[in-house]
């Protein structure tokens, strides 16, 4: 028998992105790399796709945060999910 574990994902949104949700939740299955999690999830939500998804790959000109850390720029972004996490995307213009 086998056992899926998975983790709770929270992706907040910055309110400079245009979307009628600033808050998006789901479950990623722990053999899942981050990027695919994110945009599984993302991908729910029409707008947002349109705005932070090209390609099966997240648009440059956004920080991708969780726990004070960059994910794309560390790497962290392509390795398997490792615990529940709260993800915020901020566009690198955000104005403040």
């Amino acid at each position: 028998m086998i056992i899926l574990e998975y983790y709770s994902i929270t992706i907040i949104l910055h309110p400079s992105i245009p979307s009628d949700q600033r808050l998006i939740e789901g479950k990623i299955d722990a053999e899942t790399n981050l990027l695919d999690g994110l945009i599984f999830l993302l991908s729910k939500h029409e707008k947002v796709v349109d705005i932070l998804i090209s390609n099966s790959d997240l648009r440059p000109g956004y920080l991708i945060l969780s726990n004070k850390v960059e994910l794309k720029s560390t790497g962290k972004l392509y390795s398997p999910v490792e615990s529940d996490m709260e993800i915020r995307i901020i566009p690198i213009s955000h104005g403040g």
